[in-house]
């Protein structure tokens, strides 16, 4: 039997201008954060942009899947119950090509960006 050669696929382009983007918008009691301070494990603390600063957890879905660094944006769920003004959870974290697209919708402000 022969092997088969795998250096015969197709290269696919990393991304062109006319590539339809599509972004996930946040929903109904989400909100949008940028990431300001790893606090360590699966914490971070995020400004939102209802002005609160959130202590955001990672679930565990998203633990090893889901890398955040320092300036990212990111969809949060305030958690509902006791602290929803104080801690959250991670939804989803935005691209930095699907950031262009938050900003021309304006669903983010400009300022709120280059803060960090």
């Amino acid at each position: 039997m022969r092997k088969k050669n795998r250096k015969n696929k197709k290269h696919r382009s990393k991304g062109s201008n006319s590539e339809i983007i599509r972004t996930r918008l946040p929903q109904e009691g989400e909100v949008l954060g940028q990431v300001i301070q790893l606090l360590g494990g699966r914490l971070l603390l995020t400004r939102c942009v209802d002005g609160k600063v959130r202590q955001i957890r990672i679930p565990g879905k998203y633990r090893r899947r889901m890398w955040t660094r320092l300036g990212d944006v990111i969809v949060a769920m305030p958690e509902y119950g006791l602290h929803p003004e104080s801690k959250g959870e991670l939804v989803y974290r935005y691209r930095k090509n699907e950031l262009n697209v938050l900003m021309a919708k304006k669903l983010i402000p400009e300022e709120f960006l280059t803060a960090y």
